[in-house]
């Protein structure tokens, strides 16, 4: 008889598995996470970030105000940038021409006596540098100099005491700080457009939801006819008109706006909802009990967000256009009345002897436009990978 061999009956030994412990994500890391692994989103949120930091730190060195002038005197007036502080101003033959050549003139003559440089000096006059004393009968006086020497001359060596911060952009015509200006009105601006979209999402959304889920319902056809009237112009329009009664002040525009521009967002919510009514998706969620008031701002804000992100940067770009052209058709006229219009039509006006107004203005309005673009687009996409 053939021996068993007994390694055949052997158990197996166990082997040991080492299994990692899991960690839950919620929604909210995945949504990060999902939108970190795509490179062109991670850029979007820095050109976005950049340009807001350069707001933000803008707004911390204003050091003049914005709507008061910096001083009594026409001499702070169209003052140039600290960057390039020779300018080319015309004069009539008068007590202001005969002030500067005096005030040069006083300079050069102390500058002398101490064997030092003036402190101020006119680099050309038209009236003895081009043709001598064939021109001193002209009307007009073209002169090239130093405004900022000017007024530490008239510091001087006067009584009148001229006093404000270096002007990094220079002055305005009215002698208004343009850096302030700039930073403030944009500032202003964009807070006021931004909050105005934020209320249209929600009042947009809410009714949105209200009308998809209750479309037989009496209140339903009330509000889409609300809608149907106000789309019936456009939105400008509007705006214009109810200007005329409600006026310009920063919170009129603010409340106009969250009265007109929330029928976009209305009606992407509607025609959203509508759709995913006719799935099971809210018939599961009623399953489970949930009221419509859960339903919609718990699991349908999440489906319809991502076109609400979409259309938010066409928003923004109407609401620029909008406040700009209320102060380029006159509706805003006052001075204290700072946004993005006011400046940009000061900068428009101040082009031939400050193009750096323009130039600054332009380049942080369109950076935040393009790259709020992208930086919506972005988050749209990672909401909704179908987009």
């Amino acid at each position: 008889m053939n021996k068993i061999n007994n390694s055949l009956f052997k158990f197996i030994k166990r082997k040991k598995i080492n299994i990692a412990p899991t960690t839950h994500i919620n929604s909210m890391q995945l949504f990060w996470k999902r939108f970190f692994t795509k490179k062109i989103n991670i850029f979007s949120l820095i050109l976005f970030l950049i340009i807001l930091v350069i707001i933000l730190i803008g707004l911390l060195f204003i050091k003049n105000s914005s709507i008061k002038p910096l001083s009594d005197s026409w001499y702070t007036n169209d003052l140039p940038s600290m960057y390039n502080k020779i300018i080319k101003r015309s004069f009539e033959k008068g007590e202001q021409l005969n002030f500067i050549r005096r005030m040069a003139e006083i300079s050069k003559q102390n500058a002398n006596l101490n064997g030092t440089k003036p402190i101020f000096e006119i680099l050309y006059d038209s009236a003895f540098d081009s043709g001598g004393n064939l021109t001193t009968t002209t009307d007009i006086v073209t002169l090239y100099y130093n405004p900022y020497d000017l007024i530490k001359a008239i510091n001087l060596y006067t009584d009148q005491k001229i006093h404000f911060n270096d002007l990094i952009l220079g002055s305005n015509s009215r002698g208004i700080d343009i850096y302030s200006r700039i930073f403030i009105s944009i500032a202003i601006s964009l807070t006021i457009i931004i909050t105005s979209i934020f209320i249209n999402i929600f009042i947009g959304f809410s009714l949105g939801a209200l009308f998809a889920l209750n479309s037989h319902k009496w209140y339903a056809k009330i509000i889409d006819s609300i809608s149907t009237i106000i789309n019936s112009l456009p939105e400008i329009i509007w705006i214009f008109i109810l200007c005329i009664f409600m006026g310009t002040k920063w919170w009129s525009i603010l409340i106009i706006f969250s009265l007109i521009s929330w029928t976009s967002f209305y009606e992407i919510s509607k025609n959203e909802i509508l759709e995913l009514n006719k799935s099971d998706f809210i018939i599961a969620l009623k399953s489970i009990g949930l009221n419509k008031f859960q339903i919609s701002y718990y699991h349908l804000f999440k489906r319809v967000l991502p076109s609400h992100l979409i259309l938010l940067t066409e928003k923004l770009n109407n609401g620029i256009l909008i406040i700009s052209s209320l102060v380029f058709l006159e509706f805003i006229n006052e001075s204290n009345n700072i946004n993005i219009g006011v400046i940009l039509k000061e900068a428009i006006n101040s082009m031939q002897t400050n193009s750096l107004y323009l130039v600054v203005t332009s380049i942080i309005i369109i950076w935040f436009t393009i790259s709020l673009k992208l930086f919506s687009n972005s988050l749209a996409n990672t909401y909704n990978p179908k987009i």
